[in-house]
């Protein structure tokens, strides 16, 4: 029993090399690009962060970096009543 059989000549027909046909396209001159509203903010903090990091003194990047090296190294702790102080605003 053959299920989906297909005639050999439509097999054929399907690989059969067709000739090229060339197409012309011209360069659109009028092309041209905008940021939405929601990616003009996101460069903006985006380069805000980037300069704010630069701007950092050498004791608060010590701090970022340790805290990175225990996170990385999975000893970093952070008592949950200091979580719940952050998330009641206090």
């Amino acid at each position: 029993m053959r299920v989906n059989s297909v005639n050999p000549s439509e097999l054929f027909r399907q690989y059969v090399v067709r000739p090229k046909i060339e197409v012309e396209q011209t360069a659109s001159v009028s092309d041209k690009t905008e940021l939405t509203d929601s990616a003009k903010t996101f460069s903006a903090a985006l380069k805000a962060a980037q300069e704010s990091m630069e701007a950092r003194s050498p004791e608060e990047m010590s701090h970022i970096n340790n805290v990175a090296e225990q996170i990385r190294n999975n000893t970093y702790f952070v008592p949950g009543y200091k979580v719940a102080e952050k998330i009641l605003g206090q």
